[in-house]
């Protein structure tokens, strides 16, 4: 909606500025008429192309994606559920599952964060976003909407118990979701850390190393020998 309001607001200012290069030419000017139609009309689509806002996905231009589109529907369908597990969040009562919920936000939030910086890896997020984080929206509307009904029985106090159960359970699963996504940067990491030590191994900044910690553990060794 916001891309969109964005989009009217550039057509509308373009559109302006062409008809005042039209008046500009045709009155003040005195120019051909067509001539000042044809070259307010140019105008008008290269405003337009300067002012259009630039769609992103992160630091990404949309256009430069292959899918971009897609990706960032993806993206914004991501956002809307974690809109509604916060503001869902933010009216439970409960002191424990309502920090529950925001741990399982905070995890839903480095998701978005991640995918945002990494939108190729939006279609490795499909069952996390079709599924899983909507279910998690829905289990707490559904809470707070019998929260706010101050319906005390054993079947509401039923629920919600299994409500709290279902908030450790999708932490879990929204870590495993996490996990999965970030497999290939943490290989990738691994990678790098053992061609560090590989390299520092290569010119002996290892071995000094190793001697610095012994030196270390008998220095620590000695306090606690003498106390002091």
């Amino acid at each position: 909606m916001k891309d969109k309001w964005k989009e009217i607001v550039s057509i509308a200012v373009s559109a302006v500025l062409a008809l005042v290069l039209f008046a500009s030419l045709l009155v003040g000017l005195g120019w051909n008429m067509l001539l000042c139609m044809g070259l307010s009309l140019v105008s008008y689509a290269g405003f337009l192309l300067v002012l259009r806002p630039v769609r992103r996905i992160g630091r990404i231009d949309i256009e430069k994606l292959g899918n971009g589109e897609v990706l960032h529907e993806r993206l914004q369908e991501a956002g809307h559920d974690y809109r509604r597990m916060r503001e869902a969040a933010d009216r439970i009562q409960a002191p424990g599952l309502r920090q529950s919920a925001f741990e399982l936000i905070t995890i839903a939030e480095n998701i978005l964060k991640f995918l945002t910086d990494n939108p190729k890896k939006i279609p490795s997020a499909r069952r996390y976003i079709d599924y899983y984080q909507e279910t998690a929206a829905n289990v707490l509307e559904n809470y707070v909407e019998l929260q706010d009904t101050r319906l005390l029985t054993d079947e509401s106090e039923k629920i919600f118990q299994n409500t709290a159960e279902a908030v450790v359970t999708l932490k879990d699963a929204f870590r495993m979701q996490f996990q999965k996504l970030m497999q290939n940067e943490l290989m990738d990491m691994e990678a790098d850390l053992n061609l560090l030590r590989q390299t520092l191994r290569a010119e002996g900044y290892e071995a000094r190393k190793e001697e610095d910690c012994g030196e270390e553990r008998d220095g620590l060794r000695n306090e606690k020998e003498t106390g002091v």
